[in-house]
């Protein structure tokens, strides 16, 4: 009796011993899977310019245009945004000449909406809702033709 129990031990210690010595292979393999990226964002930086997201389907977007002698013509007037939504202001195309926004309404366009990006580069300006409130934003064509300019109204609920 005592001969099959060391035999068997003797077993167990020389197969202990080969798997430990050739190291132990998954006889299930599994897929390979990428890596899950980070759910929160990265905190932003101040070296970088910001990020512009992509337009999205609950974006507003309105055109602007002007010519030499008339006053400026907007795809959409008087509109309705929702917190977070964004409003993406955008020159017709072909429209290269400099405008300029300015905002009213107890600081409308920055206490209700926050500027996204800077409009000098593109002519283009996006502008996120973060509280409720209504204002005006005067575009106003090369910069200083007040007389030819027009008051763009949001509201944000």
């Amino acid at each position: 009796m005592q001969k099959k129990q060391f035999i068997y031990m003797v077993a167990v210690i020389m197969l202990s011993i080969s798997l430990f010595i050739t190291g132990c292979t998954n006889v299930n393999p599994v897929e390979p899977q990428n890596p899950s990226s980070p759910t929160s964002p990265a905190p932003p930086s101040t070296v970088n310019p910001p990020v512009v997201q992509p337009p999205q389907t609950s974006d507003i977007r309105v055109t602007y245009n002007y010519n030499a002698t008339d006053k400026v013509q907007l795809s959409a007037n008087n509109i309705v945004l929702r917190v977070g939504q964004r409003l993406i202001l955008e020159p017709a195309p072909g429209l290269t000449k400099n405008t300029r926004f300015t905002s009213s309404g107890d600081n409308f366009f920055g206490d209700v909406m926050k500027q996204d990006t800077d409009s000098t580069q593109t002519g283009k300006a996006i502008f996120t809702a973060i509280k409720p409130g209504k204002g005006k934003l005067q575009i106003i064509p090369n910069t200083t033709e007040v007389n030819r300019a027009v008051d763009f109204w949001v509201t944000v609920q």
